[in-house]
């Protein structure tokens, strides 16, 4: 081994390593630069997928059917997919991140296709590219599922411009689509229309182009020239129609023809009818009267023959409670439009004098601008033909009041002597009567005085009287239209009312008897041929008139006004009876006829006269008789009272020495007192005689016994008997069942029973009848029986203070130790028993008894008494 130097061993030699990155890198990294770049490209463009349900898939197709809002693309449609419950479409689609902040709840979607109508093509950028989905942005939450709509919405505008509203009652021919026409050229569309708030009317929603907006200002007037419009005015018939396609699908015009000022957007017009209301001019309001007649639709204003403006519109002032009519006039008129000037009302009139404003009747009323002095003023008061005539000095206004109308109404002249001074303004109602307003011209109210009477001159008068028929035929007009006529008389003050008359004769009888009347009023039992105005007569002469008639409780009741001249005629014995017609009155002595004046036989009468003895009057009223022969024997009506009624009757006469003095009326039970009561009539030349307070009345019927038979004569019918009386007046009386001896004394006998005593047993002195018995009844405390007897005036003087009295009816019989004694009185007195009497021998004799002196009535006399021979002399 070789150590040597030259033996050295090799040293080791550090090798270094190169850190740097690789070229070869590059490429990789490049690469994936790019592929992220890529991702997020796609990612960034994609922008949001969102979900838009549809009705159908009509005119959608995937990949090629776009979104846009405002005509710029914001997305499209990447599926078409039918929903899970197989009723609906949806569709996949992304919409660019440009747009995804529009998607909110209130974001709407809609398919638009192209559309054509006689109005023009809509959607025609769908016609070129296709069908697409519009949107239109909305309020809400983020949101990424959507359901479209079947079309576009209402409210949205077809494009940018100013957005303004209409106001009209009814929607008309108007449609969504129709045009807004500015001097014919289409300036704008309608884009939508709804009901109002209170759902009263329609709001029309109206989108004008950018390029006329400022067309439209606060002056514009809107009006609808749908269709075809005719109008009747001064000039005839004027038909108009915008153009064929207005007349069909609705359009709107408008104008400006004031300076206004620019609008904000969404300003509120009204939209007229047409363009005759649309007042187009400056604007006035005029309050009109009720049933004024004008139209809404264009009246007329007229200045001296010319139309300076028109009726835009009518509403119902609710504050003031007026009828308010809109109106525009020519703005070279305003010089007319002042605080004196008047606004008169023009009415059609039809007469035989004449016809004016005969066109009213088809078009309606129109008015007449009459210019006065004054501010200028906006603002005016409609009055009428009459309230012109009214507003001048020294005019006469007053009230005409009456029962009946008469066909009277509102504009009937009124004349004096045939020539028309003034005429009626209003009729109405007052309370139970008719109430004509009056006016005069100011240069015929002297006319009027304070006694003028008012009545209707009109129609064919006929005046029948016993110098012949009056017939007057007035003049042609007045045979259709009647008048009101008045006479002028009396002070020179006008009366605030005066009354109508039907006619002529009635005001001037009215006028005759303007002095005074007295009424008075009468009652029958049914209203005689009689009306109002029917003459009252005495002695054939007028001297009153029937007032008026009413029913009451027990018949009608008649007031008569009898003049005051005649007044004193009306006494104490004044009788009424019916004066109509023909009295007939037929007997041996042949017949009698006598006829009423003529008046009478036409209108029915009323006569009165002094007839003593009759009932005439029940409380004020005075009874009035069906004719005067009834009034004559009539008589006073008497009250009797009867135990019962079974032999009396309506018609039973009554008779004094068979003379007939009355008869009976009526009969009625009382069932308080269980008797009846009778009321009679007394003939009038009878009444005053037998109308006494001690008059007596009975019942007469017929009396068969074994001793004879008496009043045969009321076998078939019983009578009343009266005996007169010398007392004081009466009508009431008590009828009895037997007759009053003589007017002589009455005596009141009291026995213990009643044995055979009865009415009309005889009364006996010395055997000879003085007398009957006339009542038998019960005492007051039923311990004995009261016999009242009378005695014949002849007689009276043998009835003596100490007379005494016993029952001699029947056979006494005596039996004793000596045998029997049999005792009877005459044959009649066992027939019809008796009460017999005598007076004691002592002198000087006693005093004569008075009349109802009381006596006891022995079962039998004394042996005595009967012994008893005493001088009685009469005087």
């Amino acid at each position: 081994m070789n150590n040597g130097p030259n033996n050295q061993q090799p040293r080791p030699v550090n090798i270094k390593r190169d850190r740097g990155i690789s070229p070869l890198w590059i490429l990789p990294a490049l690469a994936l630069v790019l592929a992220g770049w890529l991702v997020f490209k796609a990612v960034n463009e994609s922008g949001e997928r969102i979900k838009i349900h549809f009705n159908d898939a009509a005119g959608l197709v995937a990949g090629r059917t776009t979104i846009r809002y405002q005509g710029l693309e914001v997305g499209i449609v990447r599926d078409v997919n039918l929903s899970n419950d197989l009723k609906s479409i949806y569709v996949e689609a992304d919409i660019y991140p440009e747009a995804v902040q529009i998607l909110r709840t209130g974001t709407r979607f809609w398919l638009v296709k192209p559309k054509a109508s006689i109005t023009g093509i809509s959607g025609l950028d769908a016609l070129v590219s296709g069908n697409y989905i519009a949107l239109q942005p909305g309020e809400g939450k983020f949101t990424n599922e959507f359901d479209a709509l079947d079309s576009q919405p209402a409210d949205t505008p077809v494009g940018e411009g100013l957005k303004i509203q209409l106001r009209a009652p009814n929607l008309g021919s108007i449609n969504i689509g129709s045009q807004v026409l500015y001097k014919k050229i289409p300036v704008g569309e309608v884009y939508n229309h709804s009901l109002s708030q209170d759902n009263k009317q329609v709001i029309i929603d109206v989108l004008i182009k950018p390029q006329y907006a400022d067309l439209v200002t606060n002056k514009s007037r809107f009006w609808n020239v749908s269709g075809m419009s005719a109008n009747i005015g001064f000039n005839g018939v004027d038909v108009q129609f915008e153009s064929l396609s207005a007349m069909i699908s609705g359009a709107i015009a408008f104008d400006s023809p004031d300076k206004g000022l620019p609008i904000e957007p969404d300003h509120l017009f009204r939209l007229y009818p047409d363009l005759n209301t649309a007042g187009r001019g400056i604007a006035i309001t005029i309050d009109l009267p009720e049933n004024s007649n004008i139209s809404a639709s264009g009246a007329p204003i007229v200045y001296r023959s010319l139309e300076i403006g028109q009726i835009s519109d009518i509403r119902l002032d609710k504050e003031r409670g007026k009828i308010v009519a809109h109106a525009a006039i020519e703005p070279m008129m305003s010089d007319l439009l002042t605080t004196g000037s008047k606004m008169l009302l023009e009415e059609a009139e039809l007469s035989l004098n004449g016809v004016k404003n005969i066109g009213n009747l088809l078009r309606g009323n129109f008015l007449t601008l009459i210019p006065g002095p004054g501010e200028t003023s906006r603002q005016f008061i409609a009055i009428n033909q009459d309230e012109l005539q009214e507003q001048q000095p020294g005019v006469a206004s007053f009230a005409l009041y009456a029962n009946d109308s008469y066909g009277i109404k509102r504009g009937t002249k009124l004349k004096h002597r045939g020539l028309e001074v003034g005429r009626v303004k209003s009729v109405k109602l007052d309370g139970n009567t008719v109430r004509f307003d009056v006016i005069v011209r100011p240069e015929y109210t002297k006319l009027i005085r304070s006694g003028s009477r008012f009545y209707l001159d009109g129609g064919i008068e006929a005046n029948l009287s016993s110098k012949g028929l009056d017939v007057s035929v007035p003049p042609a007009d007045q045979l259709i239209s009647q008048s009101i006529s008045f006479t002028s008389s009396g002070s020179s003050k006008v009366l605030d009312q005066y009354p109508l008359y039907k006619s002529r004769q009635l005001a001037t009888l009215a006028a005759e008897k303007a002095h005074g009347f007295t009424t008075i009023e009468l009652f029958a039992d049914e209203l005689p041929p009689v009306d109002k105005g029917s003459p009252v007569l005495y002695r054939n002469m007028p001297v009153g008139e029937v007032n008026s008639y009413a029913l009451s409780r027990d018949g009608v009741s008649i007031k008569i006004k009898i003049d005051n001249r005649y007044r004193h005629l009306i006494t104490a014995d004044t009788v009424f009876w019916n004066r109509s017609g023909v009295e007939i009155q037929a007997g041996l002595d042949g017949v009698h006829v006598k006829a009423d004046p003529i008046s009478t036989l036409i209108k029915g009468g009323i006569a009165f006269d002094e007839i003593q003895g009759v009932t005439n009057r029940l409380g004020d009223r005075y009874k009035l008789y069906d004719s005067y022969l009834e009034a004559k024997t009539f008589g006073l009506v008497v009250t009797m009272i009867a135990e019962d009624a079974k032999t009396i009757k309506v018609t039973t006469p009554i008779r004094y020495q068979g003379v007939s003095v009355g008869k009976v009326i009526e009969t009625e039970p009382d069932f308080d007192t269980g008797k009846v009561i009778v009321k009679a009539r007394l003939y009038p030349k009878y009444a005053e005689t037998l109308a006494k307070t001690d008059s007596h009345f009975w019942i007469v019927t017929p009396q068969i016994s074994i001793t004879g038979a008496k009043d045969l004569d009321t076998l078939l019918s019983s009578y009343i008997a009266v005996t007169p009386g010398k007392g004081t007046y009466s009508q009431s009386f008590t009828l009895g069942s037997t007759r009053q001896v003589n007017n002589g004394l009455t005596v009141i006998l009291e026995t213990e029973k009643r044995n055979s005593v009865a009415e009309g047993t005889p009364l006996l002195y010395r055997d000879i009848q003085v007398g009957e018995v006339v009542k038998v009844s019960l005492g007051e405390l039923a311990d004995r029986v009261i016999v009242e007897a009378q005695v014949e005036k002849n007689f009276s003087h043998l009835v003596r203070t100490d007379s005494v009295f016993w029952n001699v009816s029947g056979i006494d019989v005596t039996i004793g130790l000596t045998g029997a004694s049999v005792q009877s009185g005459t044959v009649d007195s066992l027939l019809r028993g008796g009460i017999a009497f005598a007076t004691p021998e002592a002198q000087p004799l006693a005093p004569v008894a008075k009349t109802n002196s009381r006596f006891l009535l022995h079962d039998t006399a004394k042996q005595e008494w009967k012994n008893w021979r005493t001088a009685i002399p009469k005087h």
